[in-house]
Order: structure tokens, then sequence, then C-alpha cells
């Protein structure tokens, strides 16, 4: 915690700096439209890439479709879901950049007047529900865009209603006490939001140039809040759809200040931001999922990232978007962030796609507050070995008492599963006091939440403590033995010490060992969360069985094996069809080294 205040502060003075030295003529005598992202021959540069490239050529006519499918809808009407109108800010948003994007491809004006109905339908409700601000962020995004780059073509009219909505609806919002707050997150609100206030404020500064002026000053000092929280190695702390998000919105940010005025002013620059495009393919498996800790999903079929074109062109490194580009040549279009799609067409314009290898290394290792360790032992195959362990601390953003947990996939099966997320609302619903992080609230009885569900140890039933922390102590580098050891000590009142080492061989062998002590005798629990059939051979082994392949856990002496149904516990958690725990309890008197091998057979 001490490093991430030092690597804050250090960055808040950088910028300040920066914020300082804004000119007044950037904002008085502003670039012509269009200024956001766009810039001379972007056009020109991605149709040569569509016409040269089969898989851009895939996306370009994937989002055309889309557009024509969109010019048959009705606009976007006023409809909260719960305390949220975010749905329907992003499909404003999502229809603005589909169908900006054809008629820029295209020059059909069709496109141009149904992204203009959109954002004059948004631009009249009658407000973007600033009690939800992600909610006004992602709909002043969609407008700043919509009117930054069809400016030519809107009337004078629409201009002016464009324009007083992103102003009355987006940044005076910002400017309110009670919504001030995301300017002090560590976490995707601080980086949507922050892009929507300088999307919005750029794309108007010409009306508005003090104001754009301050909107931008004040997110370049907010912004590096949240960028010290990829430090130091990348590792996004709300897990990989989260990174895919306010990642996705810190790009557009970063973009739209170098067109527009001419710098970044080093945002991409902080430690470890660059580098979190690792991360975020290394938390891709090879059966295309994701290691979904946290409030993340659980999907079972493969989606793109193209977001990653920018980290390859800006790093100059195609390894980058290898798994996924080649995913492209026949797998289903299912995109990550699917409404920002369009921009990083323009991003995929600049790799050098005649010139993308595999990635140079088979394990990542990333510190900070969410420590992680992931290994994969090729990039060609769904039947490639991968397993990935995790650190980290419930308090944590959208954290999960997940900390000490595994993914572990062979023969092009998962075995250790994370059963993922559930929806907000069918929690919010239902009365869940969803958001309070304290000890023993009720977020962390919600079962796909709380600690027994999850591949990690537990104690008497207890969650772990939402205050504990689990760091990385150790890590394995060598080619027969990669993995790390976790300290887990503190997320335990029963256990004075609990260490747990995470390994795996060139054969897809992988050893869990931990290192227990407690002062009074206490059962602890090792569980594993999956999906296969479960026979119980005895009390030290278990056979798994999944399309067709076989594993059993070998625990050490002393264990007592189990398996456990997931049916949910509470009416309002949600069904975990197929899946089951399995593992060991073990009875702790002093010290005890707890060992269980998962043995792939065949």
């Amino acid at each position: 915690m001490k490093r991430l205040f030092t690597i804050i502060f250090l960055c808040l003075a950088i910028f300040t700096v920066q914020a300082q030295q804004l000119s007044d003529q950037m904002f008085s005598k502003p670039k012509s439209h269009p200024r956001l992202i766009l810039s001379q021959g972007d056009i020109t540069s991605l149709r040569q890439a569509v016409e040269y490239s089969p898989q851009m050529a895939r996306l370009d006519s994937y989002i055309i479709r889309s557009a024509n499918k969109m010019l048959e809808q009705p606009v976007a009407e006023y409809k909260k879901q719960g305390k949220r109108l975010l749905t329907i800010c992003r499909q404003v948003l999502e229809r603005v950049l589909y169908c900006s994007y054809s008629y820029l491809t295209t020059k059909d004006i069709k496109y141009a007047l149904r992204a203009e109905q959109e954002m004059l339908a948004a631009a009249a409700f009658d407000n973007w529900n600033p009690s939800h601000f992600l909610d006004v962020a992602e709909m002043t995004t969609a407008l700043a865009l919509g009117y930054d780059w069809l400016y030519d073509l809107l009337s004078e009219q629409s201009r002016e209603k464009i324009a007083t909505a992103i102003v009355e609806k987006g940044l005076l919002g910002a400017e309110k006490e009670s919504q001030m707050w995301f300017y002090r997150r560590a976490n995707n609100w601080n980086q949507v939001c922050n892009c929507g206030m300088v999307l919005g404020a750029l794309a108007i500064s010409e009306r508005e140039p003090e104001l754009a002026k301050q909107m931008v000053e004040k997110s370049l000092l907010s912004n590096p809040i949240a960028m010290a929280t990829y430090a130091p190695d990348g590792v996004y702390a709300e897990g990989s759809g989260y990174w895919s998000y306010g990642t996705w919105f810190e790009v557009v940010m970063i973009e739209a200040l170098r067109s527009a005025l001419g710098s970044s002013f080093g945002i991409e620059k902080v430690e470890g931001f660059i580098q979190s495009a690792d991360f975020i393919n290394f938390m891709i498996t090879p059966t295309g999922r994701q290691f979904n800790f946290s409030d993340n999903g659980a999907t079972a079929k493969r989606s793109q990232n193209p977001l990653l074109a920018w980290f390859a062109a800006e790093r100059g490194d195609m390894g980058v978007i290898y798994d996924d580009f080649r995913s492209l040549e026949s797998d289903a279009i299912r995109v990550e962030e699917r409404r920002m799609l369009p921009l990083s067409m323009f991003f995929l314009s600049r790799c050098e796609l005649n010139n993308i290898q595999p990635p140079k290394s088979n394990f990542f290792v990333g510190g900070g507050e969410q420590p992680i360790f992931a290994y994969r032992s090729g990039w060609d195959s769904k039947d490639d070995i991968y397993l990935a362990a995790k650190g980290g601390s419930a308090s944590l953003s959208h954290a999960h008492m997940d900390a000490g947990s595994f993914i572990y996939e062979w023969g092009g099966v998962r075995w250790s599963i994370d059963l993922g997320s559930q929806n907000y609302y069918s929690l919010e619903s239902k009365g869940v006091d969803l958001w309070n992080m304290k000890e023993g609230s009720q977020r962390w009885q919600v079962f796909r939440i709380g600690s027994s569900s999850h591949s990690t140890l537990t104690v008497k039933g207890k969650n772990h403590l939402v205050g504990g922390r689990a760091p990385m102590a150790a890590v394995y580098d060598k080619p027969d033995c990669y993995g790390a050891t976790f300290d887990l000590s503190s997320l335990f009142e029963e256990l004075s010490v609990a260490r747990r080492t995470i390994t795996i061989n060139d054969l897809g062998h992988v050893s869990v060992v931990d290192t227990l002590r407690s002062e009074q005798p206490t059962v602890v629990r090792w569980t594993m969360c999956t999906n296969a059939e479960v026979e119980r051979l005895n009390n030290r082994e278990l056979l798994l069985k999944q399309q067709g392949k076989s594993l059993i856990l070998r625990a050490s002496k002393g264990a007592k094996a189990f398996v456990i149904s997931n049916d949910p516990p509470h009416d309002y958690d949600a069904p975990n069809k197929g899946s089951q725990r399995v593992g060991f309890e073990v009875k702790v008197n002093k010290n005890v080294v707890f060992r269980v091998k998962l043995l792939p057979i065949g």
C-alpha cells in the first residue's frame, strides 16, 4: 500500500505541472472537426488495411452489417434498470459509433442520419442519470464522438442541441459535489468518467473554452490515481473484464488528447500500463475463456479483445495480438466491449499485420495489490496446458474472497473453475446489500462471492477476513517448475501461518502445497470447484472425468475427501448447474504441510 501511495503521489506531482501547462490557445482556437481520435489520412489507411487483411475485412463487414440492422430500430428511450441507465447509454454509444464508422468508410449518408437521430433522442432525455455517473460518462462519450465525427453534416440546430446536452447533462454534472467522488476513485469509475468528461470538453471547446480547459485539467490531475494501480507489472486488480472496460476508456481519452491537443501529457507512461497487455493476454486461456477472478463472468466461449491492437502498435510488438487476431480467422466474432469495436479498427490499421509472431514468454508474473501468476505451455492449441493463481484481498474494488484460488486447464478441458460473478441487478432487486464491503456484510454471503465457492482454503466454514491480504512471497520460473507462493496467513483468525505454493511441471502435473500452523486444533477445508463428474476412490483420492478426459486429485496422509453440491444456499443466489466442489478436509494441530497433486491421466 505504501508503494501504491508513493506512485500516486509522484504521478500527481508530474501531472499537476503538465495540467497547468495547458495553453488557453488550445481551447480558444481548437483544431477543426474531426479532432477526436481521427486524424488526416486515418480513413484511407483503414480502408487499405481492410483490403489487405481478411481478419479486418471480417470486422469491417460485421460493423456495417450491424449498422444496417440499427437503421431499422427505433431510437433509444429513457429506461432505467434498477438504479442504472447504463444499458441505454451503451446502446446509444454503440449505435453512434457503428453508424458513424459506416458513414466515414462508405460515405453513405443514411448512416450519418441514423447516428444524428440517436444523438438528438439522447440529447432530449431529461437527464443521463447522474446518480450513477458511469451512465453520464458513456452517454457523453457517445455524443462527443458523434458530434465531432459528423460535425460537417449536422445542421446548426442539431449541433446546438447536442452540444448543449453535452454541457448541461454531461460536463456540468461532474461539477456537482455529490458526483465529484469519481475523481478520487482508484478504479474503472475514474477512467470511464474522466474519459467522458475529457471527450465532452474537447468536442465543444470552441463553445465553452474555459469550461473545457477546467474539465481537462481536473481529469489530468485525477486520472493518475487510477493509473497507479497498474503498477508494477500491469495486473488490473478488478480482473480481465474490468481491465477491458476501464482500459478502453483510458485509451480513448489518451487518443483524444493526442489528436485534439497534440499531447497525451504522458498518461500512458505510468508504470505497468503498457505492460498490462501482457496481463490480459495471459488471462485468456487456451480454451478461449478467462481467468475470471473477482466480478468477472464465467464465459464458456471465446471473445476477442481488439483493444490489444492499440498496445501492439504502441509497443511495436505484434506478439500482443497473436492469440487474439488468430482467432478471427475462423472463430465467431464475439468482442469484449462490443460497442467500442469501430474505434479498434483505427488501432488495427496501425499494426504490422504481416508480421505477427507468438508472444516470447509462456509465463507471466504480476505483483501489486492483486498478485497473479499464469503459465501456458503454448499459444497455438486449445489443448495447451494452463495454470493461473492469485493472492490479493477481498477489500479491493469488485473483489471476491478468492485469494489462493487457481484455474487449471489440461487437454482442452477446464478442471478447476471459478463460478464468476452474478448479475448485479439480480441481487440488488432482491434487496441484497451488494456494495457494502464491511466485515460480515451481506455481500460476503452471496455464494459466488464468499470463500466457500472458490478453489482455496477455508476454516470452520468461515469466510476470509475482508481486510486480509495475500501477497506473493516467492516465484518459481524454471523449465520444470512454474508457479508461486502466496502468504494467506492474514485471511484467517484460526491460522497463524497459511502459505500456499502452487506449481506446475512440463507434464502438466500441478502441485498445491499448503504450509499451515494453528495454535489450537482446527479443521481446514481444501476446495476445488469443478464441472467434472467425480468418483471418490478413497479418502485421499478423487477421480474426475470430463469430455473423455480424466484427472486424479491425490492428497497427502490425513486427508478426508469430500464432494459437495453447488446448489444455491439463498433464494437470491444464481443457479450453478453442472458444477460442484471437491476436495479434502485436514486436521491442523500446530504445524502441518498438506499436499495435493492434480495428475492428468493419459
